[in-house]
């Protein structure tokens, strides 16, 4: 089967290389950063996005996670937007609109402790506001509002499938005043996300009703959809998944099958290098 068409330049390759080897941008002529990428796939209809969700989470979901909760000298180094944005999360932000990936990344502990503990740091918007981004050719740096309202909204997401919120972090009611302040103070800011994902936040530490989540829930669940893509079938009761990436799903033995030739180039893989 024929992979999703990513639009322009942006490829599964130049997506995972931006993601996974910072400071690095993709080899010319597709030297663009994760976040303009990214960027451009939030552009896609719906459709074409899942499937593009699919196909990278099945990719790169693994390598992620290892890379954000490993030693590299830049996610431990507060001089660096690495340390506070990553350029990990920065993508499963973008990947965590599938339940599949909700739900390991909400496995890894460490993780959404560590995201947590630092905006719990008194400085952490002083500090985030002051390090450096860098920009790509003919692309302007990110910003630190752009920056904090993904992380705020990456936290939020993945909560949706924390069943108590109490157990990421010892001190996470804490937060709440911090939250309640961030609501305000950029209630004015273009990026909107900011306010809004706080004030969900302080709902989401405090107890989302059950009601509510499982609607939630339920329509994430409408985000999974066959691997080949001229199929209708979507929703997490119609379809199974693969064992060996447990991301790509499938409506049969039938399109997993159909599907493999390009599936089994992918799954797991982490970052490829190109063959010459």
């Amino acid at each position: 089967m024929a992979p999703s068409n990513f639009p322009g330049p942006v490829t599964l390759y130049t997506i995972g290389y931006a993601a996974l080897k910072y400071p690095s941008l993709p080899p010319a002529p597709v030297n663009v950063p994760l976040g303009d990428q990214v960027g451009l796939l939030q552009h896609q209809l719906p459709h074409a996005q899942n499937h593009q969700i699919a196909q990278l989470a099945s990719q790169y979901l693994n390598a992620l996670l290892t890379y954000q909760t490993s030693s590299d000298p830049a996610l431990h180094d507060p001089s660096t937007p690495q340390y506070y944005f990553s350029t990990a999360i920065c993508l499963l932000n973008f990947l965590n609109t599938s339940p599949d990936v909700c739900k390991r990344i909400a496995s890894h502990p460490t993780l959404l402790h560590d995201v947590v503990e630092k905006l719990l740091a008194n400085d952490v918007v002083e500090k985030m506001k002051a390090v450096p981004r860098p920009g790509g050719a003919n692309f302007p740096a990110a910003t630190f509002d752009d920056d904090f309202g993904s992380l705020l909204q990456f936290l939020s997401t993945v909560l949706l499938y924390i069943d108590d919120p109490s157990s990421v972090h010892e001190r996470f009611q804490d937060l709440i005043p911090k939250l309640r302040a961030w609501k305000r103070e950029f209630r004015g800011s273009r990026v909107r996300t900011i306010s809004n994902a706080a004030d969900r936040l302080v709902g989401q530490i405090q107890g989302t009703d059950a009601t509510m989540l499982k609607l939630i829930r339920g329509m994430q669940d409408s985000s999974l959809v066959c691997g080949v893509q001229s199929c209708g079938v979507r929703g997490a009761a119609g379809l199974t998944v693969c064992g060996t990436c447990k991301i790509q799903r499938y409506c049969g033995r039938e399109h997993q099958k159909a599907d493999w030739k390009f599936h089994k180039h992918i799954c797991d893989k982490g970052l490829v290098e190109p063959e010459d």
